[in-house]
């Protein structure tokens, strides 16, 4: 064979291990994929659940947040009381959805219903499961109630065949009090 010939077949060779290693790989876009984990599902609200409306004494509003990471998606559930506006209200259908690449929001609606009135506003707890991709890492999580924001989460999911870690920050606001701000690391 001449030395073109031996170019040819070399070139032909770098490609087709090329293309067979981006194959195993998966997208680069959509994270790991092929051998090294499954291609990522796209970003979804799994999961969205409220308690039953109470007439507590006192109102005590806490929050909770859970990750976890996996090799092709990040689940965070967070879970928040909620001190409804009036006796006949409750919590509407939630929205989620992705801002950018790597920012999405849960916006958690409050609204009237045909039930019969309380005796008190009411106060509920929901918890909600979103699923993000795992290549979205840094990712931010705007939670929302009636369209004002009440948390923001901010994760980095590092993920590796050797095992993986979450960090999550957080920061909580008051709705309607933009001085009113706490930050808290889990």
């Amino acid at each position: 064979m001449n030395r073109r010939g031996l170019v040819v077949v070399a070139a032909a060779l770098a490609l087709f291990v090329t293309g067979s290693a981006v194959a195993l790989a998966g997208p680069v876009s959509g994270g790991p994929g092929g051998l090294l984990g499954g291609a990522s599902d796209p970003p979804a609200l799994l999961h969205f659940d409220t308690d039953e409306v109470r007439c507590p004494d006192d109102f005590s509003a806490n929050s909770s947040t859970s990750v976890v990471a996996g090799a092709e998606n990040t689940e965070i559930t967070y879970s928040r009381n909620v001190s409804l506006p009036g006796p006949s209200h409750a919590i509407g259908g939630p929205t989620f959805e992705r801002v950018n690449d790597s920012a999405y929001v849960l916006d958690v609606p409050t609204e009237e219903t045909d039930a019969a009135p309380r005796s008190c506003s009411g106060v509920v707890r929901y918890n909600g499961t979103v699923r993000i991709p795992a290549g979205d890492d840094p990712w931010t999580l705007i939670v929302k109630q009636d369209g004002e924001t009440v948390t923001t989460l901010r994760g980095d999911s590092d993920s590796s065949l050797l095992g993986g870690s979450t960090s999550v920050s957080g920061s909580v606001s008051a709705p309607g009090s933009g001085s009113n701000s706490t930050d808290s690391s889990e």
